[in-house]
């Protein structure tokens, strides 16, 4: 069965998207995906293989009819032009979300998760050097689009905006979701024309960074989880996706701790609020929310 998203959560990383999509998916008339990411629209390999094949894969693990509102989340889709164009074509009327974090605290949050997985082995003290890089010679790299550029929140919705009406985007700031998470799901339910009396468990935060014991592991398990090893794959032979994607969860939950992580240097925390400012001004006036708050 192919048919349309309802609702698309489409970022911002590390804002609160995977809390948002499992609140969604408690909602008796809604379907949520249990893996983390919905990557029919942003992958290649999948997109070709059409909707149908997709909607099995994320959906398999549970009955629901033609009448179910499907509830798909992909936390870097806001910067894949090509991915919410696809969007677009399949699902012309779906519910955007949108969800706004301090581009700070987002980019540090970013950077943990990523160090956590083994990905990066700078240091985030080395990002204004270069961010200066980026300014001097406007190369971008990975490490300068996933860090930094993912938080130039103004870049991306106007070109959300090129392709969606207005009134199809819901902007959720990160502290209304954390705050008032009831009060958020209530709108979306509302938008879909469901009951919007239910109430999820908003009191649980999925997917929260938390330090690693060790970096090794850490490496270890993502090149294990890759998609084009030999084990996964043999693996994927005879266990549905879902219940992988589970697995590995539980791999990386192995290595967390409860150990905080250190606050940001002082002056790293500076210039980065500093050059988020015009940016966070620019956004502020598209969407008619007061941001001041970033900027301290």
């Amino acid at each position: 069965m192919s048919r349309p998203i309802d609702v698309m959560i489409v970022g911002a990383q590390k804002a609160g998207t995977t809390s948002l999509l499992r609140y969604l998916g408690e909602h008796p008339a809604c379907i949520s995906h249990p893996q983390k990411e919905f990557s029919y629209f942003t992958d290649k390999a999948e997109y070709a293989e059409g909707l149908a094949a997709a909607l099995k894969k994320y959906y398999a693990h549970k009955e629901y009819t033609d009448k179910t509102k499907i509830i798909a989340k992909n936390a870097g889709l806001f910067t894949d032009m090509n991915g919410l164009a696809r969007l677009k074509k399949n699902s012309p009327d779906c519910q955007l979300v949108f969800i706004l974090r301090n581009p700070v605290e987002r980019t540090y949050s970013s950077y943990l998760m990523e160090k956590n997985f083994g990905t990066v082995k700078f240091d985030f003290e080395d990002l204004p050097e270069m961010i200066k890089k980026h300014q001097n010679n406007n190369e971008n790299t990975w490490d300068f689009d996933f860090f930094i550029e993912y938080s130039l929140y103004s870049h991306h919705l106007k070109n959300i905006y090129s392709l969606f009406p207005k009134e199809n985007v819901n902007i959720v700031l990160y502290e209304d979701l954390k705050n008032n998470g009831a009060e958020v799901c209530k709108t979306i339910f509302r938008k879909l024309k469901i009951d919007d009396s239910f109430l999820p468990n908003v009191e649980m935060k999925h997917n929260v960074t938390q330090k690693t014991r060790s970096n090794f592991y850490a490496r270890a398990v993502k090149h294990l989880l890759r998609n084009h090893n030999p084990i996964k794959k043999l693996i994927k032979r005879f266990v549905p996706g879902h219940k992988v994607y589970k697995y590995g969860e539980l791999l990386r939950d192995v290595n967390k701790t409860e150990k905080k992580h250190e606050p940001i240097n002082a002056e790293v925390k500076q210039f980065l609020v500093d050059y988020y400012r015009p940016y966070n001004k620019e956004l502020e006036e598209m969407i008619g929310k007061d941001l001041t708050s970033w900027n301290n």
